[in-house]
């Protein structure tokens, strides 16, 4: 037990947390674009149906959405933490000096130097992200498509609308700029952390670095310039005005739908968000 603790106190031990951390919030960065590029469709009858369908999947089973999010939450706050932790160790280590050379590489590339401002700015824009959409205005929708279609939220509608403004679109395209740069050290950083850098490897690694935060950056400024065209087109803004006309039906049809089975819905509204508290009949709150 002794060594445990001497390990994750360690300088060495919190880089390769750090390292271990950052590889998994990539992976499910990487995974939410591919989820995310069903925006990208010329039918928007069709990408609003495959793409709440999809939100969902991901979202219906409250007990594993919750505890996947409170995995990543606490995988997230640890990377940040020895983020900052680490490079306040450094500084005071060097008498709050900076070096301005690389031990593996020379010269300090931009991504490095600004990898700790990058690495803030995706707190920052994390939280936007999660005020704007996760957080955003609550829509119902039901498939017109199914019989008897289960009425979800409209996450869909939620984000095309948020896309449709051109000055949030231009900050997530400018956002992916950023965080696209500090992917790119990210990576390479990771493995040299972990003890995988090697001189044979080390060119195979950085590429991959450079194929990861491109691929990713670049993917979701697609997914918001194309989201941007999209929303604005004539046949979508129709569909987003149909689809807000509908949300008093079916917001009834939902409060059917719940009292059916034991539960009570109580809608208000904040600021044109639609929020709905459901409290169980059976004693529970």
């Amino acid at each position: 037990m002794e060594w445990i603790i001497k390990y994750i106190t360690s300088s060495i031990g919190k880089k390769q947390i750090m390292g271990c951390t950052g590889a998994i919030l990539a992976m499910f960065i990487l995974g939410h674009m591919v989820g995310n590029i069903q925006l990208i469709n010329f039918d928007p009858s069709a990408a609003q149906a495959s793409y709440n369908a999809y939100s969902e999947l991901l979202t219906g089973k409250k007990a594993f959405i919750y505890t996947i999010e409170a995995v990543m939450i606490a995988v997230f706050a640890l990377h940040v933490f020895l983020a900052v932790t680490l490079r306040l160790q450094n500084k005071k280590a060097r008498g709050g000096m900076d070096y301005d050379v690389n031990a593996r590489k020379g010269k300090k590339t931009f991504a490095t130097f600004t990898m700790i401002w990058s690495g803030l700015f995706v707190v920052f824009f994390l939280v936007t992200h999660l005020m704007a959409l996760k957080f955003g205005d609550y829509y119902f929708y039901q498939n017109p498509d199914v019989a008897d279609g289960k009425i979800i939220r409209d996450m869909w509608l939620t984000t095309v609308m948020a896309f449709a403004d051109i000055k949030f679109s231009a900050f997530y395209v400018v956002s992916m700029f950023i965080i696209g740069l500090h992917l790119f050290h990210a990576i390479s950083s990771a493995f040299q952390t972990l003890g995988i850098a090697h001189q044979k490897w080390t060119p195979f690694v950085e590429l991959l670095g450079i194929v990861y935060s491109v691929v990713v950056s670049l993917g979701f400024a697609i997914i918001a310039v194309g989201s941007f065209v999209l929303a604005n087109n004539p046949e979508t803004k129709a569909l987003i005005e149909k689809s807000k006309e509908t949300q008093k039906t079916l917001e009834e049809q939902k409060k059917m739908e719940e009292s059916k089975n034991g539960a009570f819905i109580l809608p208000s509204s904040i600021e044109n968000t639609q929020v709905s508290y459901v409290f169980e009949m059976n004693g529970g709150r």
